[in-house]
């Protein structure tokens, strides 16, 4: 049943012509909800674990060619390893809470930036606390690579949302 459709809550004899003549001019509020699927969440995680593959990539083929004993290969597929674990334990949770959270907010490059910065924040404060006493670099370069990962994600997905109008 439409809220349009219910009873007024506040109903007494001759209540009714002040209700109509309080709210009847007034334009009804809409309320947007902006809601992924299954297929658009794992795109999204998809293509920002792909975004950060392929720039963990590229910084070991650097380091490979910039020192001979580099052991940017041995270590690379265990960082990998570790980061997919951490984007399925933390990130992909997180993106769920995130885009929970931002359901009411329709324009959906709010929803892009909100990603981004808020996973920038998010690996931000996992390095601090996994490695107390790192330099500054390390954790906000992280965190740059992240947080534009986690945007792209979401940015390759803002087509594919679905967004409800709800009357109150």
């Amino acid at each position: 049943m439409h809220r349009q459709e219910e009873e007024p809550r506040f109903v007494w004899p001759g209540n009714d012509e002040i209700l109509h003549r309080r709210h009847s001019a007034k334009p009804r509020r809409a309320h947007h909800r902006v809601t992924l699927g299954a297929y658009a969440f794992i795109k999204g995680w998809l293509v920002s674990f792909g975004a950060w593959f392929a720039f963990s990539l590229l910084v070991t083929i650097i380091d490979s060619f910039s020192s001979q004993t580099s052991l940017a290969w041995s270590l690379w597929g265990v960082v990998l390893l570790f980061s997919f674990f951490i984007a399925v334990l933390i990130g992909a949770p997180a993106a769920l809470v995130l885009s929970l959270l931002l359901r009411p907010v329709r324009r959906q490059w709010i929803h892009v930036l909100a990603f981004g910065a808020g996973f920038a924040l998010l690996t931000t404060a996992i390095v601090y606390l996994l490695v107390p006493g790192t330099p500054a670099a390390l954790p906000l370069g992280l965190a740059a690579v992240v947080g534009t990962a986690t945007g792209l994600g979401r940015s390759a997905i803002r087509h594919d949302v679905d967004e409800a109008r709800l009357e109150i």
